[in-house]
C-alpha cells in the first residue's frame, strides 16, 4: 500500500473520495459530480459541488532526521446545494453526513495512506435568507510525513 508524503497525493485522495459522494453511491446528493480543487467562489451553475480548500500546514521535526518532517494539513470540504429556502439546514445536515461518510469510510488514515486525520468540525451557512442554495463544510487536519529533499 502506498503511504502518502505530499500535500498534493492526500489532496488528490480527498478529491477521489467527495467524487464518491452520488445518490447512486447511496448517499443524500450529487455533489461529487462535480468536485473542484481550491475554487472559492461558486455560481449558481455550479450548484450542486464539492469544493478541496487546502489550508495552511504546521510542520513538525522529527528527532534526529532534520529533512523528515511530519506535516499536520488544514483542509475544508465544501458542499453546495439546492434546498428549501425556508429549511436550508435540513439539506445542510445531509451534506454533512455525506462528507463525513466519504471522508472516514475507512477509519482515520485514509485507507493507512497517512498517520492520522483529525475533524475539526462543521458548519452550515445558507447564502442569504431566501436563497435556496446552502453551504455545509467539514474541516480536518490530515498528518503525513513528508521528505523535503523529495517533496
Amino acid at each position: 500500500m502506498t503511504t502518502f508524503h505530499q500535500a498534493a497525493e492526500v489532496a488528490s485522495e480527498l478529491a477521489a473520495r467527495l467524487a464518491t459522494i452520488t445518490v447512486a453511491n447511496g448517499f443524500h446528493s450529487d455533489i461529487g459530480l462535480r468536485v473542484l480543487r481550491g475554487r472559492r467562489r461558486i455560481d449558481d451553475g455550479q450548484v450542486p459541488c464539492a469544493v478541496l480548500v487546502e489550508g495552511a500546514d504546521t510542520p513538525s521535526s522529527a528527532p534526529g532526521a532534520l529533512v523528515t518532517v511530519e506535516i499536520t494539513q488544514t483542509y475544508v470540504l465544501v458542499a453546495y446545494h439546492d434546498c428549501n429556502p425556508d429549511h436550508p439546514n435540513d439539506k445542510g445536515h445531509e451534506l454533512i453526513k455525506d462528507l463525513k461518510r466519504a471522508i472516514f469510510s475507512d477509519g482515520t488514515t485514509l485507507a493507512k495512506q497517512v498517520k492520522r486525520v483529525h475533524y475539526r468540525g462543521r458548519d452550515i451557512g445558507p447564502r442569504g435568507d431566501g436563497v435556496g442554495i446552502v453551504s455545509a463544510t467539514v474541516e480536518i487536519d490530515v498528518v503525513f510525513v513528508e521528505d523535503l529533499t523529495n517533496p
